[in-house]
C-alpha cells in the first residue's frame, strides 16, 4: 500500500496514512491518528481534499472562445 505524510485538517498535525488510489477517488486504509481497528471515528477529509487537489492538477485547462467585434 502507498503511503503519505500528511497534516491532519482536524488536529493539524504531522500523521502517516496508508491509502488506496483509484479512478474514482482516494480510499484511506489506516492512519497514525486513529489506528486500523477504529474505522468510524476518522472523517476522512483529507481524502477528499487530495481527491480536490489531484482533480485539479489534472484537469485541462479549457481556453474560453473569444470574439472580436468592431
Amino acid at each position: 500500500m502507498p503511503v503519505r505524510l500528511i497534516t491532519c485538517p482536524d488536529s493539524a498535525h504531522l500523521e502517516m496514512i496508508e491509502y488506496d488510489a483509484s479512478p474514482c477517488g482516494m480510499l484511506v486504509l489506516a492512519c497514525s491518528r486513529y489506528g486500523v481497528g477504529r474505522d468510524g471515528v476518522c472523517p476522512r477529509r483529507c481524502a477528499a481534499l487530495f481527491d480536490q487537489r489531484d482533480r485539479a492538477l489534472t484537469r485541462p485547462v479549457t481556453l474560453h472562445p473569444r470574439s472580436l467585434l468592431r
